[in-house]
């Protein structure tokens, strides 16, 4: 069976980050939205590399969660086509997914690497907004927050305090500048950046 993975020990806010600063729905009225739909969850220590948070779309959390069991379970880092078959077949019938689709994304080896795994890429044109809905699936609080040290370009509406364990809310930036965004929680509780960097905004041209 395929269980939810609901523990977190993220780390804390990055020092050279700049402090939120809010910006109303009005003021970004006429531009055009991207909307995403992620979820924040929390990957165990593996391969030497500390338990950290990270973002995902909520239509990949079944494979998330499983991939957290397969790093939970270190006697079975590896599977057989076989075994695998016979996860794609589960997953695609409890979650209503395409067997051929799941199949493709189950690794033999746990310990290779996979996109899944990796801090997860928001995209979005200049003069773009971006609204967030996420649901925080970690046993810490969470408040989203972009580094940007040269335009400033943090800024948040209607979700103006962190979201506890279970919580779910909406952020809204306003992509100025092009560049890469490391996006942060900003309720970290260690100083660690490795820890609590969630994923990327990338702002093309």
């Amino acid at each position: 069976m395929l269980t939810a993975y609901h523990r977190q020990t993220v780390s804390a806010t990055p020092l050279h980050r700049l402090p939120a600063h809010t910006a109303s729905k009005q003021t970004m009225l006429g531009a055009e939205m991207r909307i995403y739909r992620l979820m924040a969850i929390t990957l165990p220590p593996f391969n030497s590399e500390p338990e950290r948070g990270l973002l995902t779309l909520q239509r990949n959390l079944p494979l998330l969660e499983y991939l957290v069991q397969r790093m939970n379970a270190v006697e079975h880092l590896v599977r057989t086509a076989s075994e695998l078959d016979v996860d794609a077949e589960l997953l695609a019938r409890c979650y209503g997914l395409a067997f051929e689709q799941v199949r493709r994304m189950l690794p033999k080896d746990i310990r290779q690497p996979n996109n899944l795994l990796r801090p997860f890429v928001l995209r979005a044109v200049r003069g773009e907004q971006i609204e967030v809905h996420v649901s925080n699936r970690t046993q810490s609080p969470l408040h989203l927050a972009l580094l940007d040290d040269d335009y400033g370009i943090q800024q948040t509406a209607e979700q103006q305090h962190p979201l506890a364990s279970g919580e779910s809310g909406i952020y809204f930036w306003q992509c100025k500048q092009t560049g890469i965004y490391p996006i942060f929680n900003e309720a970290c509780p260690r100083a660690l950046q490795q820890r609590c960097l969630l994923g990327v905004l990338m702002i093309e041209p």
